[in-house]
């Protein structure tokens, strides 16, 4: 049996934890492999991911600090990770964020390690990014760009993209919740877009609100539900839809948990204009998943998960642009729902939990060979 320690530095439920959790669960129900996850953990604060795991009843270990922030806790976390490799008879470490894969390269561990990097589109490649890479056994990348950047860089080492998936059974087509519609003052025939994204200034939100004025003036019963929270959402959305007129247009729904997916298939379809923390967009994945067309702007991994003109509309960053696009989803209906049934067969096609599961499975056997492996290879 293959042993496999996962490992991610936060606390937080943010960025790609989702991404990390599922696959630890994914693999759990193989018989050839154990895994052990491990995340952040501070003394008397929330841990939300450790809060996830539990739930999904992952097996998980304690033993280490894995702040998010390069600090003094790597030191303890070094030694740690020497002691937990013995203890379990670790045979794969797979690191999630960047201060987990340089625990594992100064631990010694590099040559079984594998990093999967969740950035949509290159980023710079500091010198301690550049020591974790060039250390690191196996690199996945969930967007093409940023595979074919590392080859380049890196043209002797094991690089692959992967798409990362979402569960497919939970994230699905279904018809519109009635009491959420009523909830959200809704009527049968208002046109519904929605946008889910942390409310923060980097988001975009002067344009987007921009773009559903100039919507409102030709489609008055316009709708955009905004489905998340921020610290500064007052300042960033509420008094600009205040200003601008539009309360009973944007329609703020607050955080959503155990009915999001209700809320997601209130959509007719969804936007998005800039991707957060988790490059690889996950809430972007889970509206094709559920049938949702997409009108996004070409920023990071967008141009890679939308196909233009097929499962939604890709467009420049301008108000005028997207509204455009916003209107053209409205006034096309057939095309609307052409482009619906596209985005759930390419969720259904490439953001399935089996081809991911399969290629995250290769990967590990490479690394068990310990001979030579593919190099710098593209899925799609």
């Amino acid at each position: 049996m293959t042993r496999v320690l996962h490992l991610f530095s936060n606390r937080k439920w943010t960025g790609p934890a989702d991404h990390a959790l599922n696959l630890v669960s994914w693999l759990s129900a193989n018989p050839d492999f154990q895994i052990i996850f491990a995340c952040g953990r501070r003394r008397g604060l929330a841990n939300h991911i450790l809060d996830k795991a539990n739930e999904r009843h992952i097996q998980h270990i304690n033993d280490f600090l894995l702040n998010k922030h390069l600090n003094w806790r790597i030191i303890p976390d070094i030694f740690s990770l020497k002691k937990v490799v013995a203890r379990e008879s670790i045979d794969i470490i797979h690191s999630h964020q960047d201060n987990d894969a340089l625990t594992a390269v100064l631990a010694g561990f590099g040559g079984m390690l594998v990093r999967t990097c969740y950035e949509g589109q290159p980023v710079r490649l500091s010198f301690r990014r550049r020591f974790i890479l060039h250390n690191t056994a196996r690199i996945m990348a969930a967007s093409l760009r940023v595979q074919a950047h590392l080859s380049r860089v890196f043209p002797e080492k094991w690089i692959e993209q992967v798409d990362i998936p979402v569960d497919l059974e939970k994230f699905r087509p279904a018809p519109k919740s009635e009491h959420l519609r009523l909830a959200f003052g809704l009527t049968t025939d208002d046109p519904v877009a929605g946008i889910v994204a942390r409310v923060q200034k980097h988001r975009d939100f002067p344009l987007l609100l921009s773009a559903v004025e100039e919507v409102v003036r030709e489609i008055p019963q316009f709708k955009l539900l905004i489905v998340g929270r921020g610290t500064h959402i007052d300042t960033i959305a509420r008094q600009p839809v205040k200003k601008k007129g539009l309360q009973k247009n944007v329609i703020f729904t607050g955080y959503r948990d155990n009915d999001y997916q209700d809320v997601l298939n209130l959509f007719d379809f969804k936007i998005f204009l800039h991707p957060g923390s988790d490059g690889s967009c996950r809430a972007v994945r889970e509206a094709l998943a559920s049938g949702k067309p997409v009108v996004a702007t070409r920023r990071g991994i967008l141009p890679e998960l939308i196909k233009d003109g097929k499962t939604g509309l890709l467009v420049d960053d301008k108000p005028r642009d997207l509204a455009r696009a916003i209107m053209t989803m409205f006034r096309e209906k057939e095309k609307r729902m052409r482009f619906s049934r596209a985005a759930r067969k390419y969720a259904e096609d490439v953001l399935n939990q089996q081809r991911y599961v399969e290629k995250v499975l290769v990967c590990y056997k490479t690394i068990g060979l310990g001979g030579a492996a593919p190099m710098n290879r593209h899925n799609r």
